[in-house]
């Protein structure tokens, strides 16, 4: 079943889309062929989500097709190729399903409810001889070779989906680097411009200004006469170097959706200034998105801006610039035009043009009262000891200069001890650093004792290991941390129990499984003795024995046996009787 079998919901392209999409995905010298593939799925779809949209802490890695908010519609191989990777999960990606295509490339097809007969099977017996839902397994050619348009698996809501839909890839089988499925001319219809949603422009350095003030400005944008505008045409002026940032989003033809853009091209009095182009990026580099977008902003008005400007320590490879990094120096008198053109994967752009009259450049900072706080170079590490609280991150674990903000506060009536504030909770950091609270005497041996976060007058769980007398945190969010204690085991509940615990008419056992504060780490669930297989579904606090997967005999009384843990060690069982 070929695309032309596909409703023309998502089939219709115009010819002008297809003139840019050939001409644009063309990425370091490299021509992506047209591929013309099997559409994974044969019902009327729209995209909920596009590739490199911007998820928290990582760009979105494929593209996201609604299943009409249901789940079990077949799934079929885009192309001939071969299983190579089968891969379960409670969280992520579900039960994902990845394939090998003879021309280099990978697809990827993520938070399946069911597997094909043939594949479910295998992962199954593996299941069972690990004892284990969670599982990673590769396989050799050869071993589930897959046709052009063969069934793989039916769509589903498993793993952290928010909703029934298929999270579809498209990677790079070298180095397994997602890229954007439009460079194969994706039949999907799209006829809408981005959205722009207004700017923002920021003073890079004490001594930069925007209209008079050391500050950032926010100005929202709105749609006229064909273009967008700023709103009440505003006069901006600024001293010093300055960049520019954009908040944008987009959405497709049949959907109202939010979804990211394809590029960002800003151009300073006609000059190519900065690009941001979403080809394609390595997991390991997806965290970058922190330095991409203003976190800062982001975390205290919810506000996506994507930034013209490069950070020192920005290592993604989506941007071209001038050497100036996208940054802009202000001189006196003299006035800039800026231009954005804001490009969807279709082609369909979006324009907005302003100007920024240069003003004098501080000669030195404002005076102020308050004491002048140290900054911390990202490129280095840093070590900070307050009372025997330390704190130690690594080399390169800030993207840019960040003010040293550490304190000990008191406590507010949460958790054990003093309080130790790590920088502001807006402060994104890349790697992983360490923190060490000194336990007092009072809770040495405390059971359950433990590290969490404090924020907005709630305690989350932050992990840690007791050593020497210390508490020893590994954390990659800046916030403010305590100690605390958990010893509440997790809550076990046996869900829509049917009369006389006789399961003879449903498909699956229910258990609700719930933990307070640090989360469930482990279960083991056993039917007469035997370890079954039951799968974890935390975003709906349940736990989930699929009667065709539990190897029992039929019209007998069944002892199950449920035995968990969370991550701080407090245990629950539940043991209960049933028919089947």
């Amino acid at each position: 079943m070929g695309l032309r079998k596909l409703s023309p919901y998502i089939y219709c392209r115009s010819v002008a889309t297809s003139l840019i999409l050939g001409l644009s995905f063309m990425v370091a010298g490299q021509n992506y062929p047209k591929w013309d593939f099997h559409f994974p799925l044969t019902i009327e779809t729209t995209v909920s989500g596009s590739f490199g949209e911007m998820r928290s802490n990582h760009f979105h890695s494929g593209i996201d097709f609604t299943t009409r908010q249901i789940t079990g519609f077949p799934i079929y191989s885009i192309d001939e190729g071969y299983v190579s990777r089968i891969a379960v999960s409670p969280g992520g990606f579900g039960k994902a399903v990845y394939i090998d295509h003879p021309n280099g490339y990978t697809s990827v097809y993520a938070h399946c409810e069911w597997f094909s007969e043939e594949i479910d099977k295998l992962i199954t017996e593996l299941q069972y001889k690990n004892k284990s839902f969670a599982i990673d397994q590769s396989f050799q050619a050869g071993t589930i070779p897959v046709k052009r348009g063969e069934l793989i698996a039916y769509s589903g809501n498993s793993g952290s989906s928010g909703g029934p839909h298929l999270h579809f890839e498209i990677r790079e089988t070298k180095g397994q680097r997602p890229i954007n499925p439009h460079f194969f001319d994706l039949p999907i219809r799209d006829e809408v411009a981005p959205v722009i949603e207004g700017i923002r422009v920021y003073p890079l350095d004490d001594n930069s200004t925007i209209n008079g003030k050391n500050e950032p400005l926010y100005i929202p944008a709105v749609y006229y006469g064909g273009r967008y505008h700023l709103e009440g045409k505003p006069e901006i002026s600024a001293g010093g170097i300055i960049g520019v940032g954009v908040q944008v989003i987009d959405y497709s033809s049949e959907s109202w959706r939010r979804c990211g853009i394809y590029s960002i091209q800003l151009m300073v009095d006609n000059k190519m200034w900065f690009r941001s182009q979403m080809d394609g990026f390595f997991f390991h580099d997806t965290r970058y998105i922190n330095s991409h977008i203003d976190y800062a902003f982001k975390q205290q008005t919810k506000k996506t801006v994507q930034k013209s400007f490069i950070d020192i320590n920005n290592k993604l490879q989506l941007y071209t610039s001038t050497p100036e990094r996208g940054q802009i120096t202000m001189l006196p008198q003299h006035k800039h035009s800026l231009e954005y053109e804001i490009a969807d994967a279709a082609g369909n752009i979006s324009k907005l043009s302003f100007s920024i009259r240069g003003q004098e450049r501080q000669s030195k900072p404002a005076v102020s009262a308050a004491p002048q706080v140290l900054k911390i170079d990202p490129a280095s590490p840093y070590f900070v000891s307050m009372d025997n609280f330390k704190v130690r991150f690594p080399e390169n674990a800030f993207y840019s200069e960040v003010a040293a903000m550490f304190e000990l506060l008191p406590n507010e009536g949460l958790g054990i001890g003093s309080y130790f504030k790590v920088l502001n909770e807006d402060v994104p950091v890349h790697h992983f650093f360490d923190v060490t609270i000194p336990i007092p005497l009072e809770a040495i041996g405390m059971k359950g004792l433990t590290a969490a976060k404090v924020s907005k007058g709630k305690l989350s769980y932050a992990g840690g290991v007791v050593s020497n007398g210390n508490m020893q945190i590994r954390s990659r969010e800046t916030g403010t941390f305590c100690l605390t204690s958990d010893t509440i085991p997790p809550s076990l509940r046996l869900l829509n129990i049917p009369p006389g615990r006789n399961y003879s008419d449903r498909d699956r056992i229910t258990i609700e499984i719930k933990d307070d504060f640090s989360g469930i780490d482990e279960y083991y669930c056993t039917i007469n003795g035997q370890w079954m297989l039951f799968e974890h579904d935390p975003k709906n606090n349940a736990l989930i024995g699929y009667l065709k997967n539990l190897r029992i005999e039929r019209g007998k009384k069944h002892l199950l046996e449920l035995k968990v843990s969370d991550k701080l060690g407090n245990k629950a069982s539940l043991s209960t009787e049933f028919v089947y």
